[in-house]
C-alpha cells in the first residue's frame, strides 16, 4: 500500500469514527428528552413507567376537586380512569368533560398521575370565555 493510500485510509477511518461519535451522542441526547403519549389503558398496561410521559384523555364530570391551587380529577379514555393531581393554575380552557393532555410522572404505588403541566384541548369552534370588567 502506498503512503498516499495509507493517509486516505487513516483520514477515512477518522471521519467515520467522528461521524459515528456524533450520531451516538445525538441518539443519547434524544433518548433522554423523549416524552411518551399514553392513554389511561395503555399507561396501566406498562410494567415499567417512564420518568416523564404525557397522559391524554377526557376529564370525568364531577371529579374535579380544588383546594387553593391543588387540583385532583379523574381522566378516562372511556375504558379506564386514572386519578390526576396537579398543583398550579388550571388552563382557561380546562373543563370537565373536555380533553386534556397532562405531562408528568405516574406514581405506581399511589396509582396517581402527578402532572407538572396541563394542556387543554378544544374543538375548532373555540370562543374565549367572556370576562366581565368591573
Amino acid at each position: 500500500m502506498s503512503p498516499k493510500a495509507k493517509q486516505r485510509a487513516i483520514r477515512l477511518a477518522l471521519i467515520l469514527s467522528f461521524v459515528t461519535g456524533i450520531c451516538l451522542f445525538l441518539a443519547g441526547a434524544l433518548r433522554e428528552n423523549i416524552v411518551y403519549f399514553k392513554t389511561p389503558t395503555e399507561l396501566l398496561a406498562l410494567k415499567e413507567f417512564p420518568k416523564k410521559l404525557r397522559l391524554g384523555g377526557l376529564v370525568i364530570k364531577g371529579t374535579l376537586k380544588s383546594i387553593n391551587s391543588n387540583h385532583q380529577f379523574m381522566v378516562t379514555d372511556e375504558t379506564t380512569a386514572i386519578s390526576v393531581k396537579y398543583t398550579g393554575r388550571l388552563p382557561d380552557l380546562f373543563r370537565e368533560g373536555q380533553g386534556i393532555v397532562a405531562i408528568g410522572t405516574y406514581d405506581g404505588v399511589k396509582k396517581t398521575f402527578i402532572a407538572h403541566q396541563l394542556l387543554a384541548k378544544h374543538d375548532q369552534y373555540y370562543r374565549p370565555k367572556m370576562r366581565t370588567i368591573t
